[in-house]
């Protein structure tokens, strides 16, 4: 019995650690949009961080409980836990419910929001400058009509790096005469060359892999929680048979009223 205790004790210290790092895995993530999104916009706006924020911490103090409640064999803490992992299962089934849902809507949803944007020249500096960003890491020119989302004001994050990269790779365009810059700081008898790629498919790749990226680990985190509540219900379950054997094998005293006592008479034999 004490074998099997320790082996349970020490599973059940396992999957408080892979809980423990998920948690401080949320943490991150939100610490990483909290930067992505103070250069975009407010953060008050971004309740989502502040929601994984809240997350991540209650997922640290949950397996903080689990895992002293278990090495201190307390029985109310992993009751506690045990209560906290149903309430948290239920949520997370439902999160992950929903993403699943509405996974094939992600995409014709960004699609047709970024289809009613304006030309790009004439959106906001603060927009344009996150478009150029991702032109140049990404080397792509405009949403989904390449410069042309530009008119005639296409900026040089959609310049082509080099001659190299234009013949081999096939991947830019020439600009026609009538485009702003087309023809200024370049040689004679050459155009400007730009991305023939639109930004617009690889956005929706990119945002496309971290959605599923996120419900795959929302349904990863519902299976930790199942497991932990299986593994807190079966400690739970230990520590009442060892409690009710201790009460078994406890010592009893017996009170019992003395009767009379009695006397033998002692007759002595005559000596033969």
């Amino acid at each position: 019995m004490a074998k099997q205790s320790s082996v349970l004790g020490n599973i059940f210290g396992f999957f408080n650690v892979l809980f423990a790092i998920a948690g401080v895995a949320v943490i991150i993530l939100a610490i990483i949009l909290h930067v992505h999104v103070s250069n975009v916009q407010e953060f008050e706006n971004a309740g989502g961080v502040v929601v994984l924020y809240v997350i991540g911490f209650i997922t640290l103090a949950i397996s903080f409980l689990g895992a002293y409640g278990a090495f201190r064999q307390v029985k109310w803490m992993l009751v506690m836990f045990l209560v906290l992992m149903c309430f948290g299962c239920l949520i997370l089934i439902r999160i992950a419910v929903v993403l699943a849902v509405f996974q094939q809507k992600v995409n014709p949803t960004i699609e047709e929001e970024l289809s009613k944007l304006p030309p790009l020249d004439n959106t906001s500096e603060d927009f344009q400058q996150i478009v150029n960003r991702f032109q140049e890491n990404m080397q792509c020119c405009g949403v989904f009509n390449g410069y042309k989302d530009w008119e005639l004001h296409v900026p040089l994050s959609c310049d082509c790096p080099s001659e190299d990269d234009r013949g081999a790779m096939d991947v830019c365009v020439a600009l026609p005469q009538n485009t702003y810059m087309s023809f200024l700081f370049q040689p004679e008898g050459s155009r400007r060359m730009v991305y023939s790629q639109s930004c617009g498919p690889l956005f929706l790749n990119l945002v496309m892999n971290g959605y599923n990226g996120v419900m795959g680990f929302f349904f990863g985190l519902t299976t930790l929680t199942v497991l932990g509540i299986v593994l807190s219900s079966c400690l739970i379950a230990q520590i009442n048979r060892k409690r009710n054997a201790g009460a078994v094998l406890a010592p009893t005293l017996v009170f019992t009223t003395p009767g009379p006592m009695k006397y033998n008479q002692l007759v002595n034999e005559p000596y033969h």
